[in-house]
């Protein structure tokens, strides 16, 4: 049988891959194996505290103690059993064959860069231990670079899964240069698809099938109502889901490191102006993570208090709920560009991170500016719900990725990457 090696780093990533996985496990000719980044106390306390920088040293050391003990003495396991994402993982039916240690908190650039580096220590064991055939990722986040650049280095195929979009921060570079150390290629539109053979790829290896998280949206059932709460307690606040209100999932900008936190007070003011309830999601682990998740939890517990609620944590399909049933979705996630355009929520784009990046016609994109956001959220409301938008996938995406990993002749892709010149 091929084996094939999903690799998860973050919950974002695995949306996209778990349609593929759970076809690729459905097959008789494949072995999954899946790999999940894991935070590097678990496995190393000492080279934890020497390269991240948690926000409260007094608050987060007795719980690395307590999971590097529980590690120590009950193994894999026990990491897995206390991570949210390989949780989530093992609820879907899947086995985790390996953790790589490597996730840093910090939430600055260099810890970004650090736990590349452990990355980097970590994977090539895991790949002389699983020996796959393939190792497929979703590439566009700082910290599966090292995963693309081990299975460079390793002689591995590599397939990409929605290589070739343009978007801002430092996703855009870390997308095109995992570009180009792949060998399969999962574009989700056909003008990523262009961008790649611009980019010197062979037609032959590119694949545009759409993007595997539309497979997702298709069997979801969206009710919601105030039951959620029950299922997922709030870290800050309730709000009533029956009624209107703004989805908020802002992340981010690396390059503009220094400017996240009074960009997100600007978005935050605007929201204050607006006055509907909101739900905020808290952003990723990039650097400048820390200054949105503190602003926007002193807005949660401040101006905002009677009108918002703050979650860490949010499983995909109830992420997918509260998308789907949003009177309008702020920030800029690229889950209001692709999801939210099948599923016809309007969208406010704030600032660059998602500049230049193909959207439907439920979007609307601004600067970061109180006064800009304000008018574009205002216009949104009044126009309201947006017709479904297929142009990033019609639902068969995974079925499609998974035949081709499966059937492809991997002898008749060279490990050895060369520029394909196209002929005009």
């Amino acid at each position: 049988m091929r084996k094939i090696c999903v690799v998860a780093t973050n919950r974002s990533d695995y949306g996209r891959l778990k349609p593929i996985m759970d076809e690729l496990k459905r097959r008789d000719d494949i072995e999954l194996q899946v790999v999940v980044g894991s935070f590097r106390y678990f496995d190393s306390l000492l080279s934890y505290l020497k390269y991240a920088k948690p926000r409260s040293m007094r608050h987060s050391f007795p719980w690395y103690i307590r999971a590097r003990l529980s590690t120590f003495f009950f193994g894999m396991k026990a990491a897995l059993l206390r991570e949210q994402l390989s949780r989530v993982i093992m609820q879907d039916g899947f086995t985790i064959d390996a953790r790589i240690p490597m996730l840093l908190e910090g939430g600055d650039l260099a810890t970004m860069v650090h736990t590349d580096g452990f990355g980097l220590l970590e994977f090539p064991r895991i790949l002389e231990r699983l020996s796959p055939d393939v190792v497929m990722i979703n590439g566009d986040r700082y910290e599966i670079f090292s995963v693309a650049v081990a299975c460079a280095f390793m002689n591995i195929h590599l397939a990409h899964i929605e290589g070739g979009d343009v978007s801002g921060t430092i996703d855009n570079s870390i997308r095109h240069a995992i570009t180009k150390l792949s060998h399969i290629h999962f574009p989700a539109t056909a003008q990523s698809a262009k961008r790649l053979l611009q980019m010197g790829e062979h037609p032959n290896t590119v694949f545009t099938y759409g993007s595997p998280i539309i497979d997702s949206l298709v069997s979801i059932d969206l009710s919601l109502d105030n039951s959620f709460y029950k299922r997922h307690p709030s870290d800050v606040g309730e709000i009533d889901l029956t009624k209107p209100y703004i989805l908020v999932a802002h992340h981010p900008v690396t390059t503009e490191y220094a400017d996240n936190y009074r960009q997100t007070k600007e978005l935050l003011a605007a929201l204050d102006e607006v006055n509907m309830p909101q739900f905020f999601i808290a952003p990723n682990i990039d650097a400048g993570s820390d200054g949105i998740s503190v602003a926007m939890k002193e807005y949660c517990g401040g101006l905002g208090a009677k009108r918002s609620v703050f979650h860490k944590h949010v499983a995909l399909d109830q992420y997918i709920k509260l998308l789907g049933n949003a009177a309008v979705a702020a920030g800029n996630s690229s889950s209001l560009l692709r999801e939210a355009a099948y599923l016809g929520t309007p969208a406010v784009i704030v600032g660059t991170r998602q500049q230049h990046r193909e959207r439907g016609n439920n979007v609307i994109e601004v600067d970061s500016k109180q006064a800009s956001v304000v008018s574009a959220i205002r216009q949104q409301l009044a126009h309201g719900r947006f017709e479904k938008d297929l142009r990033f996938g019609d639902g068969t995406a995974a079925t499609r990725i998974a035949r081709t990993l499966a059937e492809l002749d991997l002898k008749q892709i060279d490990v050895q990457k060369y520029f394909h010149e196209q002929t005009v």
